[in-house]
C-alpha cells in the first residue's frame, strides 16, 4: 500500500473507531501529553522531546500525570499493527486530530 493511501485509510479507521468507542477525550489527552515534554533548551533530538511517541515507553507512560493513558495506547495498538507504515508519533497525533473532527470540530 502506498504511504499516502495507508495514512488515508488509517485516518478513516481512526474516525470510525473514535466515534464508536466515544474515546475522543483520551486521544486528545494522549497527544497533548506526548508533546508536552518538549524542551527548546535542549539542542539534540530526540532528547529535546515533543510529539515523538515517547509516551508509549517507560518511564514516561508511568509518570503520574500520564495515569490512565495506557488505555489510549492499547486502543491504538491494533490500528498500528494494521498500518505499520504509520509511525507511532504520527498515529498518536492523527488520533487526536480525528478526535477533534469526530466530535464536531474542524478537520485538522
Amino acid at each position: 500500500m502506498a504511504k499516502v493511501e495507508e495514512y488515508a485509510k488509517c485516518k478513516q479507521e481512526l474516525l470510525k473507531f473514535i466515534s464508536e468507542r466515544n474515546c475522543a477525550p483520551i486521544m486528545v489527552r494522549l497527544a497533548w501529553h506526548d508533546s508536552g515534554n518538549y524542551d527548546k533548551r535542549i539542542e539534540e533530538w530526540p532528547q529535546r522531546g515533543g510529539a515523538n511517541a515517547s509516551i508509549i515507553f517507560e518511564p514516561e507512560i508511568g509518570y503520574g500525570a500520564n495515569a490512565g493513558l495506557t488505555k489510549a495506547v492499547d486502543y491504538l495498538k491494533p490500528i498500528k499493527a494494521k498500518y505499520p507504515g504509520v509511525s507511532w508519533a504520527d498515529l498518536i497525533q492523527m488520533a487526536s486530530a480525528c478526535a477533534i473532527e469526530a466530535t464536531g470540530g474542524p478537520a485538522i
